[in-house]
């Protein structure tokens, strides 16, 4: 079906659509042996068509199922063998398509043909062709349009099927340049490309000359001798004797000149076609495999390898264990259709799960950890060399860890850079902290190495500025009891997770900066309620029934040794006895507006771009 609508489309294209041959008022037309229905469906969707008629062989005698469907196509059913000009149901018509197959037991639908049988292959495929002229030339209008499938194959000059053979061939053509202003060779480079059919397309016919010369009777008689005679040797058979009087040594050349074309055209795509199988077989995409889980039970691997190669080239047939069956395509796209048309068919039964290789390839690679693993970008380390990621990992701890919950807008001194172990020997923490930040995208290499370097919690005090407990660590009952210090019997204070001096702790605090200070503050007083005590109510008090611990003071880390003075004097004078924490790390004076105080934990190089932002700005 798909060929024939295919070799439809390409034989309208060819001829600039029809536009000049087909009458601007519609057409009608007549398929001779139109099963499947592939081209009556092209012509049926052309706006022009008006009408269709269709003449195929019963399935019950072996013929092929119709699939057209439509309300301005008639279909009549019977042999082509036994029907007369008289026996057409179809009107004249401006369009004849003769494609009919001669069929034998190998290739009709249900491998058991019951038509008229001939003497040979040749007696056979000659009279069928004889009879469609017959037909389709006594219903077909003046300046009509006659389509047939032909067949030309030259093993050598030496040959005498295809010396008698090519005597038939010029005696038709002959013919039929005399009934036909324009006869005009078709050879698909898609559709049956390696083998040796190509369609001929005959345009303007003349149907006085037709009906002067008596054509439809010599082909009559001619049909009958094919089925009547008791010749054996096809090459002994003379057919079409009559034709001879219309021959020219011009129209001869025109002929032989036309199936050497087809015969070049051949030959170029079975080069082609073999080239391009080396190619494929040496360049074996391993996407295009279709997978079959459970293989089917009652298909061998030829049997398989037929059902699958309507989709496409099928390389090889594999078994695996677990029942699996990997079909092996030529193409990608092939296997493709074959795992789309299995699946929405569903030919192999509900209980066979069907995909292709190339869905397992992005299952595997699915993740945006993959996507920046893949590539190694480049840190700087203090003396701006290009260093790689995967060459000197604690460059990465380095300017990374600094950079947690700090703003980097503001001044402070530097905090410790936790670099690689004296002993040279990593630790578990910071192999997963480098591990995350190469697989890691930017913006989240920071917080992974933070959480990695952090060592265990310890019990104690919690810390000012510090988060309360974390998530992972579990939380306890809203209904269970606080637990209780053993000394004092006051509420014990969650532990918090330590890190190194001069590393804040990472938390998250969205805001404005004007109200980051404020948030912390009330985060950090609310993890500090004691047992009993509520939380804010709507004026912003609080009630409690035992009086808070007082709020610890925070100091300063490690200075910076640019600027180390000015940012002591700083902190001395701007710094509150009770610090508000954000983060870890001082909060701005709210009272004293644009006022910076001194923040620990900015890296050097962060500093300096700071002092030359406020020497420009000053």
């Amino acid at each position: 079906f798909q060929k024939c609508y295919g070799v439809m489309a390409e034989l309208f294209e060819a001829h600039n659509n029809l536009e000049a041959l087909l009458p601007r008022t519609g057409f009608r037309f007549l398929d001779l042996g139109c099963a499947p229905g592939g081209f009556s469906s092209f012509m049926l969707e052309d706006p022009r068509c008006l009408m269709g008629f269709g003449v195929t062989l019963p399935s019950t005698s072996g013929g092929f199922p119709v699939r057209v469907r439509s309300s301005n196509f008639f279909l009549q059913q019977g042999d082509l063998f036994e029907i007369g000009p008289t026996d057409l149901i179809a009107s004249e018509v401006h369009v004849c398509v003769c494609d009919a197959q001669y069929l034998r037991n190998n290739i009709s639908w249900d491998e058991r043909y019951r038509g008229v049988r001939c003497r040979s292959k040749q007696h056979g495929v000659w009279a069928l062709l004889l009879k469609q002229f017959w037909l389709g030339l006594s219903r077909l209008l003046a300046g009509g349009i006659l389509i047939f499938r032909f067949g030309w194959r030259d093993p050598g000059p030496d040959d005498p099927a295809t010396i008698w053979y090519k005597k038939i061939s010029l005696r038709l053509f002959s013919l039929l340049f005399d009934l036909f202003g324009q006869v005009r060779e078709v050879k698909s480079d898609y559709f049956n490309a390696l083998q040796s059919s190509f369609y001929v397309c005959c345009s303007n016919f003349k149907r006085d000359r037709f009906i002067e010369r008596e054509v439809a009777k010599l082909l009559g008689v001619n049909f009958n001798y094919l089925l009547s005679t008791r010749i054996e040797d096809p090459n002994d058979l003379d057919l079409l004797v009559q034709a001879d009087r219309v021959r020219t040594e011009e129209v001869d050349k025109k002929i032989s000149d036309m199936l050497d074309r087809v015969q070049k055209l051949r030959l170029i795509h079975e080069q082609s076609r073999r080239w391009h199988e080396q190619q494929e077989v040496s360049r074996e995409d391993p996407r295009a495999v279709v997978v079959l889980a459970p293989a089917p039970p009652l298909l061998s691997d030829d049997e398989l390898t037929s059902s699958m190669s309507v989709y496409g080239r099928v390389l090889r047939i594999e078994r695996h264990e677990g029942q699996q069956a990997a079909v092996h395509f030529a193409k990608l796209e092939q296997a493709r259709i074959a795992a789309s048309t299995l699946r929405s068919s569903g030919a192999l039964g509900e209980g066979v799960r069907i995909w292709i290789r190339e869905e397992e390839f992005a299952f595997a690679n699915d993740g945006w950890c993959k996507e920046w693993s893949a590539s190694t970008p480049k840190r700087t380390n203090g003396n701006n060399n290009g260093t790689s990621l995967g060459t000197m990992n604690h460059v990465i701890v380095e300017a990374a860890v600094p950079l947690v919950g700090v703003d980097i807008m503001a001044e402070g001194p530097a905090p410790a850079a936790a670099g690689p172990r004296a002993d040279g020997i990593a630790t578990p923490q910071r192999e997963a902290a480098l591990c995350q930040a190469v697989t890691s995208p930017p913006g989240f290499a920071h917080q992974a190495v933070a959480r990695a370097a952090a060592p265990a919690p310890a019990p104690g005090a919690q810390p000012a500025g510090a988060a309360g407990p974390r998530r992972e660590e579990g939380r306890q009952s809203a209904a269970a009891p606080p637990p209780q210090a053993p000394e004092t019997g006051q509420p014990a204070q969650p532990a918090a997770a330590q890190l190194p001096a001069g590393v804040p702790q990472p938390r998250h605090v969205s805001g404005r900066p004007e109200e980051v200070g404020a948030k912390a503050t009330a985060q950090g007083q609310a993890a500090r309620l004691p047992a009993g005590a509520l939380p804010a109510t709507a004026h912003g008090r609080y009630k409690k029934k035992a009086e808070a611990p007082p709020v610890a003071t925070v100091t300063a880390g490690a200075t910076s040794p640019a600027k180390a003075g000015a940012a002591k004097a700083a902190a001395t004078t701007a710094a509150p006895t009770t610090a508000a924490v954000t983060g870890g790390r001082p909060a701005r004076d709210e009272g004293t507006p644009g006022a910076h105080v001194q923040k620990p934990n900015l890296h050097p190089v962060l500093q300096d771009h700071q002092a030359r932002t406020r020497e420009l700005i000053a």
